[in-house]
């Protein structure tokens, strides 16, 4: 029984990794509360490397416990990209962008590579989590996320991200969801 909650900061801007987010932690008694801060990521293809980069800029500005989560994105048939620019491909790029982009792949094979990092002042913590989902020829849903119209993820029953949220899944039992969960068991204890 979860007698006292705990509250977490995440600094996000990302309304959807929000959800997923407040999704996982509500069941572990944990109230996660967005900070927005501008940060200047660096640039690097090293996906872990900007995470720790952005979760220590971020806990030198809110000065308390804070977390952040940073994903990259590898498409197989095109060598991994974009890996960690997808936030910026999905700025630029409509769905039919990204149909022209993977079309022609023989290899439809997309890696999400999630990583959540915890800091306080006393540690960091570094949680990290693959799955493979699969570029469809179509896009179906709809998202501000363009990549979303055409990736699936499995557990979601052959729905893009876009039309499983779209129908509402519960953002708690996705796949993705998992290095929250994670997280949530840590943090808890």
């Amino acid at each position: 029984m979860i007698t006292q909650v705990k509250n977490i900061l995440f600094a996000t801007g990302n309304s959807s990794k929000l959800l997923n987010a407040r999704a996982v932690c509500s069941k572990y008694g944990i109230k996660v509360v967005q900070k927005i801060f501008e940060v200047d990521e660096i640039q690097s293809e090293n996906a872990e490397k900007v995470a720790l980069d952005k979760a220590n800029k971020s806990f030198s500005l809110a000065k308390r416990p804070i977390v952040i989560t940073d994903d990259s994105w590898s498409m197989l048939g095109l060598n991994g990209f974009p890996g960690v620019y997808m936030h910026s491909l999905n700025t630029w790029f409509k769905p039919e962008d990204f149909l022209r982009l993977t079309l022609p792949l023989a290899d439809r094979r997309i890696i999400l590579t999630q990583i959540l990092v915890y800091t306080d002042s006393q540690q960091q913590k570094v949680f990290t989590m693959r799955t493979e989902g699969k570029l469809i020829k179509e896009v179906r849903g709809s998202s501000e996320h363009a990549s979303h119209t055409i990736t699936t993820m499995p557990g979601d029953n052959g729905l893009t991200i876009a039309e499983a949220y779209n129908k509402g899944v519960d953002r708690s039992q996705r796949q993705s969801a998992q290095i929250w969960h994670e997280f949530a068991r840590w943090y808890a204890e």
